[in-house]
């Protein structure tokens, strides 16, 4: 069975989704579409990565065919636990696997696609913030008789 191989790699995010959406789209306009989507790379995965994995498998079950998920990183593994849709997408240890179906091959029981993976790897990536920590303004002391310490430093000696 003949199917089509594409890696992804660091963020898939709200602001990479854009890109990313019509180049697998396009992989999808034949009949019984095969689409392996090696994601061992994809570093950040937001709600906006998983919900275009799990349309694309959609559009690709409406058309006959099946989205296939190979090496699926801790960032994408750990939206098989949360995302709606995303405990049906088919995933599997290696990209050969994948191609082949392999039933060997494939990640299967407990929650998600965690079956049989060391803890250290189940690490979440999942974000919904942003990538940078906003920064706070400082917190001033406030005096209410304006004397003694200001915004600017202390005040000037009394009189």
């Amino acid at each position: 069975m003949n199917a089509v191989v594409l890696a992804l790699h660091g963020l898939l995010v709200e602001g990479t989704v854009e890109t990313v959406e019509p180049v697998l789209a396009g992989c999808l306009v034949l009949a019984e579409p095969r689409l392996v989507l090696d994601v061992s790379q994809v570093t950040v995965c937001d709600t906006a990565g998983a919900a275009l994995l799990v349309r694309v498998a959609e559009l690709a079950w409406q058309r006959g065919g099946e989205l296939r998920l190979a090496a699926p990183s801790p960032a994408i593994r750990s939206w098989s636990q949360v995302a709606a849709g995303m405990d049906r997408i088919a995933a599997f240890a290696t990209v050969e696997g994948a191609v082949d179906a392999d039933p060997r091959d494939l990640l299967t029981g407990g929650p998600g696609l965690s079956a049989g993976l060391p803890a250290e790897s189940m690490q979440a990536v999942c974000v919904d913030e942003p990538a940078y920590p906003q920064r706070r303004r400082p917190r001033w002391r406030v005096n209410p008789s304006a004397r003694g310490r200001s915004r600017r430093g202390p005040a000037s000696p009394r009189r």
